[in-house]
């Protein structure tokens, strides 16, 4: 999978160059994908990518070759900053993105990196003083692990780089995996395997005297105190700052694609780019005649794009779910990885992938009226863990783990997630749910999605954007609530496309002759049935997958294989009798998809790392 990885520490060249390769080769999922990899005593840097971002070889070089840097991602909209490096004296070389990201830290040390705008992570190596610096973006969407193992430093965008290193004895982290058991994803920098870490969002690691130190550059965080804006002004700046963020995602392809579902963001993306990238194709993945499948063909039609629709089938886990897992080293649910079923064709189409991911929760499309208001840290923490706790409940966990090793884990769950929960310091509740959402839900669920996409694709996030998240960070929760202000600023920039419904309500935007029938034939529907009239159907939101059924047919024989084999049953977590039940309940009526699917990969992820 396309990403950084290196060794630094006491070791001779050649020692060095044997790991490393065996680590490249390991992260060189497909055939095609291009190696960087430099190697001198002590060090021992590389990247494997795609070849489409920055393809010149790597490392790139200052001026007088005291500094080094290899670099994974992108940074947006730096001219005219690159033309006040030209005027310092600096050369551009290579012309591209790591060569500027150099000559910053050149002039502004490690200040350099809140300056930057992107989706990257890099590692910087100074051969005179015998540091290395890696820093990535804000909100770690080029995702990199570390771990420090007999005065070495070991890195790479997957942890399943380190089984290349005979020094590395892969553990399960029992604090990891309950937290996967609880919320179908981990919390914090939190991994799979014992002393390994995921680098923080805006963050520098550097290594030097044989230590690694770890600092923030930038924190996410609301403000106590809001500057006052009446709506309109709001309004403006939120077109503003939404159209500045495309516009600088917008790098010159001809040709872009958008995911695109039913719901708001990724139409916003949509309409964001419009015309200034023509043609512009969309996908959609599904079950035919789903809700995302029948909008997002007319957002399409609309917009003028060129739509892909996909048909999710249900055997489709079946060919991609041990690919799913090793792309994220089994953090992801495989009741969660269906963009892993279209995106091969979707690459054949386009090279750059725009998605609308953090947008609902940038915007507070889920921010609920019962947040806002101070609430008891205690009692809130209690709440809202019982809203994000999606898969086993502590007391079903008590009854999963073995009566040896549940007292060792009893708790976690809760503990983990207060914890996070304290890394937000406002006090207002709203905006204590909101960080945790955007830091936690979205940095190790949504974007483990994005992993997935960015190993055949360019992904580009434009909700991301620093100018657009400062703005969203000042913007009152009043004004965030359900999404108001989003709603109101996306139907005045964009009115055609406000008028086709959400899938999560059914309804346009504004208020129309469309909006009035729907909402009549729902009120007449719902009356015929009252009055006793059976066979009239009322709306039923249709998803884009159905696990729970397709467990219980095509994907059965492969859950019960996998789940009640031998090796499975004896690893000693679980308790053979609970699982079994577990899976029976299922067969047999219970919708428990998303405990299996965790269960599943967790297994899954034992095959490949530690059997």
């Amino acid at each position: 999978m396309p990403g950084l990885f290196g060794i630094v520490g006491p070791q001779s060249q050649e020692e060095l160059q044997a790991l490393a390769q065996a680590m490249a080769q390991t992260l060189r999922h497909e055939d095609w994908y291009q190696v960087d990899l430099y190697v001198e005593d002590g060090l021992a840097l590389g990247r494997v990518h795609l070849g489409f971002l920055n393809p010149q070889p790597q490392p790139a070089w200052n001026e007088d070759r005291s500094l080094c840097i290899v670099m994974e991602g992108e940074v947006y909209d730096y001219e005219h900053e690159k033309r006040w490096l030209i005027e310092r004296g600096h050369r551009f070389h290579l012309n591209n993105d790591p060569e500027y990201v150099l000559h910053l830290y050149e002039e502004y040390g490690e200040d350099f990196a809140g300056r930057l705008n992107g989706a990257f992570v890099a590692a910087i190596w100074d051969t005179m003083r015998r540091w290395l610096l890696i820093v990535n973006d804000r909100f770690g969407l080029q995702s990199l692990c570390y771990t420090w193992q007999d005065n070495r430093l070991l890195f790479a965008g997957r942890a399943i780089a380190f089984l290349n290193d005979p020094g590395f004895t892969p553990r399960l982290d029992l604090t990891g995996m309950v937290q996967y058991l609880s919320f179908e994803h981990l919390l914090g920098d939190q991994t799979l395997l014992e002393g390994v870490r995921l680098l923080p969002p805006a963050s520098l690691l550097i290594w030097r005297e044989g230590q690694p130190s770890l600092r923030s550059y930038w924190e996410f965080q609301y403000p106590a105190q809001c500057p006052y804006r009446g709506k309109a002004e709001l309004i403006e700046e939120w077109e503003h700052y939404f159209r500045q963020a495309i516009e600088r995602q917008l790098r010159g392809e001809d040709t872009v694609g958008v995911l695109l579902s039913g719901g708001m963001d990724s139409r916003a993306v949509l309409a964001g780019i419009g015309r200034r990238s023509f043609p512009v194709h969309t996908f959609t993945f599904g079950i035919l005649g789903c809700d995302d499948d029948r909008l997002a063909r007319e957002v399409a039609a609309v917009s003028g794009a060129h739509h892909h629709f996909f048909e999710l089938r249900p055997d489709y886990l079946l060919q991609v779910v041990e690919e799913g897992v090793r792309l994220t080293d089994g953090m992801k649910s495989c009741v969660h990885m269906h963009v892993l079923a279209p995106l091969p064709q979707v690459a054949q189409h386009v090279r750059v992938l725009f998605t609308g991911s953090l947008g609902d929760s940038l915007m507070g499309t889920h921010l609920t009226r019962d947040m806002l208001a101070i609430h008891d840290r205690a009692l809130l923490a209690k709440v809202l863990f019982q809203r994000y706790n999606s898969a086993f409940r502590e007391s079903e966990l008590a009854n999963l783990f073995t009566d040896t090793l549940y007292p060792q884990v009893q708790g976690e769950a809760f503990d983990s997630f207060r914890e996070a929960l304290l890394k937000s310091r406002s006090n207002l509740s709203a905006n204590v749910r909101e960080h945790y959402s955007i830091r936690q839900n979205d940095r190790r669920w949504i974007l483990e999605g994005q992993r997935l996409l960015r190993s055949q694709t360019v992904v580009r996030t434009p909700f991301y954007d620093t100018d657009l998240v400062d703005f969203m960070l000042t913007v009152p929760p009043g004004w965030r609530l359900e999404g108001y202000l989003y709603k109101q600023a996306f139907a005045k920039a964009f009115p055609t496309l406000a008028k086709v419904p959400l899938e999560s309500t059914g309804l346009p935007l504004t208020t129309s002759i469309r909006e009035v029938y729907i909402r009549a034939d729902r009120q007449f529907r719902w009356w015929l049935r009252a009055k006793g009239i059976k066979c009239i159907s009322v709306p039923e939101r249709q998803p884009y997958a159905d696990y729970n059924g397709w467990m219980r047919t095509v994907l059965r024989p492969w859950v019960e294989e996998t789940l009640l084999s031998k090796r499975s049953l004896e690893r000693g977590y679980f308790d053979p009798e609970y699982v079994r039940n577990l899976v029976a309940e299922h067969m047999n009526g219970a919708n428990h998809a998303r405990k299996l699917g965790v269960l599943l990969s967790l297994e899954l992820w034992h095959h490949l790392f530690l059997d």
